[in-house]
């Protein structure tokens, strides 16, 4: 490029002048054998004229010139053609892009100077191909179908499962149905005709394993009219050894710990009456009174439950031991929250809290009422709220390392129990519990990073261990790259493609006892409900306020209309002149 000129064949660049050079060579060679003819000096100037306009009308230059105002409209999945036309009348000569995750739009989106997207939008793992241009998203209309779905998809034999969600522009007399995996009804709902409608079925399963489940739509008369999976995962109960420490006895702790008895829970308390005294009490399992808070004691327990004052007062050899047992043998910790837990600021290492002035929240989906402190969590402090139809965001868990710290701003929810509301109370304690508790040592620990993984799309995990030049192995048995947290040496998180619908896996080669189980959806499952997510993520990336043009700087050709003169000019004086010589 020279004073921003630059050639669209730039490849040909090199061998065109060689070539032009040596064809220059040529015709002073011929030339010089005439010289004498006259005209030799005027002929030599004509022929470099001359081939500077072919090596030219060849190398086809261009100019670089600055664009303002080059827009380009992006459809995606579900848009409305009167959207689109409305927006070609807006801006004259915008460029029309259709969008396909697996094809690269960011060559097309160099040369314009911002972009709009209508339809249902974007695939949240090709946010980052936009990063570079000033995007809006026009949200679609909200369809007909399953706008949102909530379950808890990895029970314990004898749990109940609960899915609840959200149906947009039901169809009067059409019916929701909840089936097992041979197809027979285990609950049902019917649907009315308004806007929206809420919706819970709930059913108890009776043997464990992995279950597909099925989300269906029938009409009036019986008709199927869809049907999605729903993949479920029933795990055998298994004995979780519990501590439950306080300074003194406490109302919470006495329902909690006759609750965890009932529930078959190996439950040991221990309740500080004076200074260096105890009293213990022991729940199907064998007394082991607990003196001293050692690795190798707390190596005996899944979780432990104790109040804020407990555990703040405990010396910092103490805290240690606690967060060592939790980081690298992946104990759970339950701090019973009291006032002291909302005043310690800073000085809290796990939650971050704040003020929001409300005593009293009714449970989700219900029309329990129950008691709380006036705080919420702070949700920017990696954290993790607790997935339950009935806590909503009362509960968050913190990861360290291979366990879990949790706590709640529920406050006397041993009232339920005296209100006969047990089912809303065993909720509540079975869904933090099972957050939080450990089963069993693991050596590796997955986590989903992909909310609805679908056939053709990239999944992303996460996975903590303390093993090290491991490798993993997706379904096909093949390498999976993973990328190393350069902050957490024993986290890893990495990314594959899906290839096939159905239960997947992913272990680590060599053990077979490590294989982390997923379900892949067909492309056609969810449709409405992957509709929704997508509008809800484009809307929060992109939002929906036209933004301002970059500018762009483009290759703009030059016409070759005048090299083309040249050049037929140069060639006729250069044919015409022999002739002209021979006349004189």
């Amino acid at each position: 490029m020279i004073d921003g000129i630059s050639f669209v064949q730039k490849e040909l660049l090199l061998p065109i002048i060689l070539g032009g050079v040596l064809l220059f060579a040529a015709f002073i060679f011929k030339e010089w054998q005439t010289r004498n003819k006259g005209r030799f000096t005027l002929n030599v100037i004509v022929a470099i004229i001359t081939l500077f306009a072919l090596i030219l009308i060849i190398l086809e230059p261009s100019k670089e010139v600055e664009i303002q105002h080059k827009q380009g409209l992006l459809l995606t999945e579900g848009y409305r053609a009167e959207q689109q036309d409305s927006l070609g009348a807006i801006y004259e000569g915008i460029q029309v892009l259709e969008y396909n995750h697996k094809q690269s739009v960011r060559r097309a989106l160099d040369s314009l100077t911002s972009l709009v997207i209508i339809g249902d939008g974007v695939a949240p793992f090709d946010f980052y191909k936009f990063d570079s241009i000033p995007t809006s998203y026009l949200p679609n209309e909200i369809t007909s179908g399953i706008t949102k779905v909530k379950c808890n998809d990895h029970l314990v034999l004898g749990d109940e499962f609960k899915l609840n969600g959200t149906y947009a522009k039901p169809k009067l007399g059409s019916i929701l149905v909840l089936q097992d995996s041979r197809g027979n009804g285990l609950d049902s709902i019917l649907l009315k005709d308004k806007s929206s409608q809420n919706f819970s079925l709930k059913t108890v399963p009776k043997v464990s394993g992995e279950f597909i489940f099925k989300l269906s739509e029938k009409d009036s008369v019986g008709k199927m009219l869809e049907s999605n999976p729903l993949p479920i995962t029933i795990r055998k109960k298994e004995p979780i050894r519990v501590l439950i420490v306080n300074t003194f006895p406490t109302f919470e702790t006495k329902y909690l710990k006759n609750f965890l008895a009932d529930e078959g829970y190996e439950v040991t308390v221990r309740s500080q009456l004076t200074k260096g005294k105890f009293k213990f009490e022991y729940f199907n399992t064998k007394a082991l009174p607990i003196y001293q808070f050692t690795e190798e004691s707390l190596r005996k327990f899944n979780v432990v439950i104790t109040d804020a004052e407990t555990y703040f007062n405990f010396g910092k050899t103490v805290k240690n031991r606690f967060e060592h047992s939790i980081r690298e043998n992946g104990l759970g910790l339950f701090i019973q929250p009291t006032e002291l837990l909302f005043k310690l600021g800073k000085a809290m290492p796990y939650f971050s809290f704040k003020s929001d002035g409300v005593n009293e929240v009714q449970l989700p989906n219900n029309t329990i009422n129950i008691e709380k402190y006036p705080f919420t969590f702070n949700e920017t402090f990696a954290v993790n709220a607790i997935d339950s139809n009935e806590l909503g965001k009362l509960s968050y868990f913190r990861q360290l390392g291979l366990g879990r710290v949790a706590t709640t701003t529920l406050l006397n929810s041993y009232q339920l129990v005296l209100q006969g509301k047990n089912q809303a109370y065993k909720s509540i304690w079975t869904q933090i519990l099972d957050k939080i508790v450990q089963r069993k040592e693991q050596v590796v620990a997955w986590q989903s990073q992909t909310e609805l993984p679908k056939v053709g799309e990239p999944f992303s995990f996460v996975l903590r261990t303390g093993l090290e030049d491991f490798q993993v192995l997706n379904t096909e048995e093949k390498r999976v790259p993973l990328l190393q947290n350069a902050n957490v040496s024993f986290k890893y998180s990495g990314t594959t493609y899906l290839k096939k619908a159905g239960w997947n896996t992913l272990e680590v080669e060599g053990d077979s006892t490590t294989q982390f189980s997923y379900y892949v959806y067909d492309v056609d499952d969810w449709k409405s409900l992957s509709a929704s997510h997508k509008r809800e993520a484009n809307a929060k990336q992109f939002g929906n306020a036209i933004k301002e043009n970059r500018t762009v700087m483009v290759n703009r050709p030059i016409s070759l209309l005048f090299f083309y003169i040249l050049f037929l000019l140069g060639i006729g004086w250069l044919w015409l002149s022999p002739k002209l010589s021979a006349l004189s």
